[in-house]
């Protein structure tokens, strides 16, 4: 019983990571003038959802090897979503800049 309470409290900070990438990510798609997320924003909150995702990730990884659990896919997808949407956040990103840029 202890391994799921591990996976519940990490599987919470993964998705609020997640949401709000894809809440950032919508904000991106929508905004026409006025810039409410800009590059300085979009590069602290990215590289700290990696970053903070990683390391719970590998938290996991000790933790279930010390109890002797099966490995988490779902936590591991997880991070897979949050990199990929970080990456995602960037390329839109970059494509409305040069659109601002060259308009």
């Amino acid at each position: 019983m202890e391994g799921l309470s591990i996976y519940d409290w990490s599987r919470l900070i993964f998705i609020t990571f997640i949401s709000s990438l894809i809440a950032i990510s919508t904000i991106l798609l929508v905004q026409r003038k006025r810039n409410i997320v800009n590059g300085i924003t979009l590069a602290i909150f990215s590289l700290t959802s990696i970053i903070v995702s990683g390391i719970n990730l590998i938290i996991i990884g000790y933790i279930v090897d010390e109890l002797n659990l099966g490995g988490d896919i779902i936590s591991s997808n997880m991070f897979l979503i949050i990199l990929g949407l970080s990456i995602l956040n960037w390329i839109i990103y970059a494509k409305k800049n040069d659109k601002n840029i060259s308009a």
